[in-house]
C-alpha cells in the first residue's frame, strides 16, 4: 500500500466519522483534498491531485476539486462546525476561550478575515470570511458579522477573551463587545483616536506621556463621535520604534491586558503555517471569494490534522526519536509533518483525528 493510500485510509476514517451527515461524494472529495494538501503542501488543485492515488486520471480529480470549490451547496461554516466542536471540546475545562482576529491575503485578489482559537503555542482556525481585496482593512460590518457567527458557535456560559490588532477598534465593534456579558477584549487602537479624559476630548497621542512611560487609564469614553464606554486604555512603550502603542480594553488591570494581548501573535503563526511555511494559500489562483472559502476549509482541516499529529508525537513519545528534547525547536505544525512522514516511512500506525487532546495534557512551548 502506498503512502497516499495509507494516509487516505486514516483521513477517510476521521472525516467520515466527523462528518456523517455530509453528502458522501463531498466527504470523499474533502478526504482527497486533505491528503493531497498534507503530502504536497500546495493549494494548486493540480498539485493536490498529483499526490492522491486516484483510480482515474489526475486531471479528472482536479476537475472534481474544481466542481467542489464551485459548488454553492457546500456551506463552509456548516460543514466546518463539526471541527469547531472538536476543537472546543479539546480545551481545558474552566479556562477562557482565547480568540484572535486578523486578516491576511488568500487567493487571487482576496482577503480573509479569520478568528482563531488559542491552543498551546499555536492558533487553530475557527471561523472566517473571504472577500475581494488586495490590501487594507475589513469593514466593521464584515467584522461584526464574523463576531456574531463565532458567538453562535460558542457555549453561552464560556468566558471569552478576544485579541485584535489596530484594524478591530471601530466604535461599532467596541460597542458590540461591551454588550457581551462574558467577553473581555484587548484591541490595539490608533494614536489619533479621540477619547474623553479628564473632562475633555483629546487624541491619545496628545496625552502627556514621556518616552518609556507606560500607564493604564480607566473610565474613558471612546471616540468623540460615538462616546462608547466607559472603557480602559492600556499604553505601552515600544522601545525599538521609540513610540507608544495604545489599546482599548474592558480588562480591569494593566497586568491582565498586557498578559493576554501577548497571546495575539498566535494567529500570525497560523497565517504563516497555511501560507509560506505550509500550504501556500496565498498563492492560490482562485479569484472568487466563495471558492477561496471552500478551498480554505480543506486547508483548515488539513492544518488541524497536522497539529493533532504534532501533539501525538509528544504524547506517544515519538518526539524522542525525531528531534532533540532538551528544548522545543519545532512548532506543533512542524512536528506534525515530521511525525506523519516518519509514520509513513516506517509503516507505523497512523492515529485518526477523532478527539483533540487538552492543552494541559502535554508540555510544549515554542514560537
Amino acid at each position: 500500500m502506498s503512502d497516499a493510500d495509507r494516509l487516505e485510509e486514516v483521513v477517510a476514517l476521521s472525516v467520515f466519522k466527523l462528518l456523517p451527515k455530509i453528502q458522501p461524494d463531498n466527504r470523499t472529495t474533502l478526504t482527497y483534498m486533505i491528503v493531497g494538501l498534507i503530502l504536497g503542501r500546495n493549494v494548486q488543485l493540480a498539485k493536490i491531485a498529483e499526490q492522491v492515488n486516484y483510480e482515474y486520471k489526475e486531471s479528472s480529480l482536479e476537475d472534481r476539486f474544481r466542481r467542489f470549490v464551485a459548488n454553492n451547496n457546500v456551506e463552509v461554516m456548516v460543514t466546518f462546525s463539526i471541527f469547531v466542536k472538536l476543537m472546543l471540546k479539546g480545551l481545558d475545562e474552566g479556562q477562557p476561550v482565547v480568540l484572535s482576529i486578523d486578516s491576511s491575503k488568500t487567493g487571487g485578489n482576496c482577503l480573509t478575515l479569520m478568528i482563531s482559537l488559542g491552543y498551546k503555542s499555536r492558533a487553530l482556525p475557527l471561523c472566517w470570511v473571504t472577500f475581494k481585496g488586495t490590501k487594507g482593512h475589513s469593514s466593521q460590518e464584515i467584522q461584526l458579522s464574523l463576531l456574531k457567527a463565532v458567538k453562535v458557535l460558542l457555549p453561552d456560559q464560556d468566558e471569552v477573551i478576544l485579541l485584535g490588532d489596530g484594524e478591530f477598534d471601530g466604535s461599532q465593534v467596541v460597542t458590540w463587545l461591551e454588550a457581551q456579558p462574558n467577553w473581555q477584549y484587548v484591541c490595539r487602537t490608533a494614536n489619533d483616536v479621540r477619547v474623553y479624559y479628564q473632562q475633555q476630548w483629546l487624541s491619545l497621542k496628545d496625552l502627556s506621556l514621556k518616552p518609556g512611560q507606560e500607564t493604564f487609564l480607566t473610565d474613558l469614553k471612546f471616540t468623540e463621535s460615538h462616546a462608547v464606554g466607559p472603557v480602559n486604555i492600556l499604553v505601552i512603550w515600544r522601545g525599538p520604534e521609540k513610540r507608544h502603542w495604545f489599546f482599548v480594553t474592558n480588562m480591569a488591570t494593566e497586568r491582565e491586558a498586557k498578559s493576554w494581548y501577548r497571546k495575539r501573535f498566535k494567529i500570525e503563526t497560523l497565517f504563516s503555517d497555511i501560507k509560506g511555511r505550509g500550504f501556500k494559500i496565498d498563492k492560490s489562483r482562485l479569484k472568487d471569494p466563495a471558492r477561496v472559502n471552500r478551498l480554505l476549509m480543506a486547508v483548515a482541516m488539513a492544518y488541524i490534522f497536522v497539529v493533532f499529529w504534532g501533539v501525538d508525537a509528544i504524547l506517544s513519545g515519538a518526539i524522542k526519536k525525531m528531534v532533540r528534547t532538551d528544548r522545543f525547536d519545532h512548532s506543533l505544525f512542524t512536528l506534525g509533518f515530521k511525525h506523519i512522514h516518519r509514520l509513513l516511512k516506517k509503516c507505523l500506525t497512523i492515529p485518526p483525528l477523532l478527539t483533540l487532546p487538552a492543552p494541559s495534557s502535554f508540555e510544549h512551548v515554542v514560537l
